[in-house]
């Protein structure tokens, strides 16, 4: 009965950019969903909400903005998905959290899984570990993406992976005295 239960998610007013418009946005929310107003983004895969949130999406990684200019043209296309003041609805999975206290999800806009749209366009690519929801849906978006040569599958076609890149196993490597723990400690899926 309890998984029946229709959780309400608080009305937001949010503006729509580039609109002037304010809209009052309402959904039933499921109990591993919360509501994000997004106030920046870190990259491609990562962002802040308004309330001071800090999110990583799940199951996609993009290129670090070391890597340039790959991680910098991750980063805005993410902004055409999900740039600040859009509101998302973000759905979790089996780890609500990382060891670096953000909050992992799925971001919905509108009927569009962002997540899902960044592999599906070519932007980044699938990284898997615990959380897997939609992970055969987000590998096919990848094999599809590949296949028709999207994003960066047209030049770059992700010669340094971003989970190898951090871990320092290719020629360019991070900037100095970042992420060396991590190389030490192995790769994470929520990096």
């Amino acid at each position: 009965m309890a998984s029946r239960r229709i959780w309400l998610s608080a009305v937001l007013a949010a503006s729509l950019p580039g609109s002037g418009q304010s809209v009052l946005w309402a959904q039933a929310l499921p109990p591993s969903a919360a509501v994000c107003v997004v106030a920046r983004l870190a990259d491609g895969d990562s962002l802040t909400c308004t309330d001071g949130r800090k999110v990583r999406l799940l199951l996609m990684d993009t290129p670090e903005l070391q890597q340039k200019p790959w991680g910098l043209m991750a980063k805005r296309q993410l902004e055409t998905l999900a740039g600040p003041g859009t509101v998302l609805r973000l759905e979790l999975d089996r780890n609500p959290t990382d060891r670096y206290g953000r909050t992992l999800a799925y971001a919905w806009a509108g009927n569009v899984l962002v997540n899902e749209r960044m592999v599906a366009n070519g932007w980044a690519v699938v990284l898997a570990y615990e959380d897997v929801r939609y992970l055969e849906r987000m590998q096919r978006a990848e094999r599809t993406a590949q296949g028709a040569k999207k994003g960066f599958w047209q030049a770059w076609a992700f010669r340094c992976r971003p989970v190898d890149f951090r871990a320092h196993r290719c020629g360019d490597s991070p900037a100095p005295g970042k992420n060396k723990s991590r190389a030490r400690r192995g790769r994470t899926g929520t990096d």
